[in-house]
């Protein structure tokens, strides 16, 4: 069985009340403006779920408002759009698709576990439902690799810790999809690759959709098993390139023709753009 089709295995497993399963969201002719501003235009796209989508494109054609859309932040001004089988809203109020921003955001006077536990002492304050998974808090620092540091607060705690602790936050209401706007843009080479390892892992392990915004070609190839290439000015669709590469994916996998030769034809649809 490939990974895809054990990612949607997983996701059928934990019995998801949707329309259809089949498909995390979908977009027909979504149109975003600011004012008189078009910052995407007419997109129409259906991610499939359990997949692993990664979103290139040039500076403003964009990707992060796509996210934005995506996780009802801000509204279509034009066309349809579900999440999960319901609208943006439905899906936010029950808690089924978390946002994983550049920055940590941690609370500085908080503890690694004291932010992640965050989402669900909001939801018991107010009264919500909060959908809770398999794995307790500490399990998900423990799963995102920060057994050990349960105490320490985000100062005491590289740029690459806080961005884990981020992701376990974000993973402790069992998401069916997963927003990630350049979460590891910031951070040295090194510390890139091992979270792009672990971010396949977790997303193998819990089967959850992920939509990841990223500037670069080597990450977008690495990660995603598809490509969505957007062109700026307006933002709208350039092309949807499917990923071919063994699995699982490890670093080596970046030295091969292959890896290279997409990585090769995504720089030239990059400069169409």
């Amino acid at each position: 069985m490939s990974v895809r089709s054990s990612a949607r295995q997983m996701l059928e497993n934990q019995n998801i009340a949707t329309e259809d399963h089949s498909v995390a969201a979908s977009l027909v002719d979504a149109t975003v403006k600011f004012g008189n501003f078009t910052a995407i235009d007419k997109i129409s796209l259906d991610i499939d779920a359990g997949d692993f989508w990664t979103i290139l494109g040039p500076s403003g054609c964009g990707k992060s408002t796509l996210l934005r859309l995506v996780s009802d932040l801000i509204p279509a001004a034009s066309g349809s759009l579900q999440v999960l089988g319901k609208s943006t809203e439905e899906a936010r109020l029950a808690r089924e698709f978390a946002f994983v921003f550049q920055d940590a955001t941690l609370l500085p006077w908080r503890s690694a576990l004291s932010n992640v536990e965050l989402p669900l002492e909001i939801g018991r304050k107010r009264g919500v439902k909060i959908p809770v998974g398999d794995k307790t808090p500490k399990e998900l620092l423990e799963m995102v690799g920060l057994k050990g540091r349960e105490t320490a607060l985000p100062h005491e705690l590289s740029g690459g810790m806080r961005q884990r602790v981020a992701i376990a936050r974000a993973l402790v209401c069992q998401p069916k999809l997963l927003l990630m706007d350049e979460p590891f843009g910031a951070l040295d080479e090194m510390t890139r690759d091992r979270l792009n390892l672990q971010i396949l892992d977790i997303w193998r392990e819990t089967g959850t959709t992920i939509l990841f915004v990223t500037h670069s070609i080597t990450e977008a190839v690495f990660l995603g098993q598809k490509i969505l290439m957007l062109q700026a000015h307006p933002g709208r669709v350039k092309k949807i390139v499917d990923i071919e590469l063994p699995e699982p994916r490890e670093i080596t996998v970046r030295e091969t023709p292959k890896f290279n030769k997409y990585c090769g034809e995504l720089r030239e649809l990059l400069e169409e753009c």
